[in-house]
């Protein structure tokens, strides 16, 4: 499933986004190896901030994988609570494949117990 923010306003989305950043959320999606976060994963295009992520509703709430970018930069895993966005960790994704980045935010969730 996808998700569009523009203007404050979320929508389904409703026709492809085309952005590189977008490209990459969808490849990364298609290798998750578990089949509850496969199921579960929402790709989010947040067009006010300019950003793409691939958010999760876990036990502790919304966790979002926020894709770089640009090259070169890291991938942001950030929880959504009540008092704001906080980043739990990184992944430096820059020279991985999308299988192995998929590998990595699979074993983030299960190791920390969020899915």
């Amino acid at each position: 499933m996808e998700i569009v923010i523009s203007a404050g306003k979320v929508t389904p989305g409703a026709e492809e986004i085309k952005t590189p950043q977008a490209t990459k959320a969808r490849r990364i999606a298609n290798f998750l190896p578990r089949p509850e976060l496969l199921r579960d994963a929402v790709i989010e295009h947040n067009q006010d901030d300019n950003t793409t992520s691939i958010r999760f509703d876990t036990t502790a709430g919304p966790i979002r994988i926020l894709l770089p970018v640009a090259q070169g930069f890291e991938f942001h895993i950030i929880h959504d609570s009540d008092t704001g966005p906080r980043i739990l960790g990184t992944i430096r994704g820059d020279s991985l494949s999308v299988r192995a980045v998929a590998f990595r935010i699979s074993e983030f969730l299960r190791t920390r117990g969020l899915k």
